[in-house]
């Protein structure tokens, strides 16, 4: 038990100090000093479609592509994270002794963060998938030339 919560204390420094390092870098210290507050924002254009419309279209196959990534390693942790949550509890010392720790805690303790971190990864991989893949759609097949026996026909989708 103790080496399980000095693993979630850990893990916790962990993300806190990588929250705090990825803030010191992405912010550039001097848009701060400036005293235009409508310059200090990261976003130079209120309007998210006006964003949007800067993109093309291999930003959002790129966006695709990472989701189904990430999707994917999602699936993968959660399936790691089963097999080591059983392999663990087989290993366990079922009850018996409570002050000393067995091998099976610690594959547990893994395969629950794994479990953990793969239905994060999942839930942002299945977004980010679903939002490229509409937007490639958006781009990809707008106009269309359909032959017939005795027609023609030019489609133009908007």
């Amino acid at each position: 038990m103790k080496k399980l919560l000095l693993l979630m204390v850990m893990g916790a420094a962990v993300t806190a100090g990588a929250q705090n390092d990825l803030a010191k870098t992405t912010v550039n210290a001097s848009t701060l000093l400036l005293k235009d507050p409508q310059s200090k924002t990261i976003f130079r254009s209120g309007d998210a479609a006006a964003a949007r419309a800067t993109k093309t279209i291999e930003d959002w196959q790129r966006l695709r592509r990472s989701g189904i990534i990430l999707t994917s390693g999602g699936i993968a942790c959660i399936a790691g994270g089963i097999a080591l949550v059983a392999v663990g509890d087989n290993q366990s010392n079922n009850g018996y002794d409570y002050y000393s720790d067995s091998p099976g805690e610690a594959k547990v303790v893994v395969g629950v963060m794994g479990i953990a971190g793969g239905i994060m990864a999942l839930g942002g991989g299945i977004t980010m998938w679903a939002i490229g893949n509409n937007r490639v759609k958006k781009y990809t097949n707008r106009m269309s030339f359909d032959m017939g026996g005795r027609s023609a026909k030019l489609a133009f989708r908007f």
